[in-house]
């Protein structure tokens, strides 16, 4: 199962229509939830994963990996990212950036110097 299947299944077990999720995550038009919901659509954004897995009540890794068992998604997260070239210790910094709420991580990115780019 794919991340559209899984957004979709989530959505659907939840009652709530594109544009319901829509407005929990905060963007402006239902039709971006129907291109996270098709095989051939886009996913999410990075920086919006989180508030889409917290509308639909389950975690980033859930909607990427499949798993809901967050140790056997940190694994598999692990074993995919090491392919990838990147570090556990760079894992962990991502995992912690993650947990913080937006506020707190525009902050952190500010002292890194790291300008979001908008879009």
């Amino acid at each position: 199962m794919s991340i559209h299947s899984r957004i979709k299944q989530r959505r659907e077990a939840l009652g709530l229509s594109m544009q319901n999720l829509a407005d929990m995550v905060g963007v402006s038009a239902w039709q971006t939830v129907q291109q996270w919901e098709r095989e051939d659509g886009t996913a999410p954004k990075r920086e919006r994963l989180s508030a889409v897995a917290q509308a639909l009540k389950t975690t980033p890794e859930y909607l990427l990996l499949g798993s809901p068992d967050s140790t056997e998604s940190s694994l598999a997260l692990g074993k995919s990212a090491s392919g990838c070239g990147i570090s556990e210790n760079a894992l962990k910094v991502a995992r912690s950036f993650d947990a913080l709420d937006a506020e707190a991580q525009q902050a952190l990115m500010n002292l890194l110097g790291i300008l979001e780019k908008k879009g």
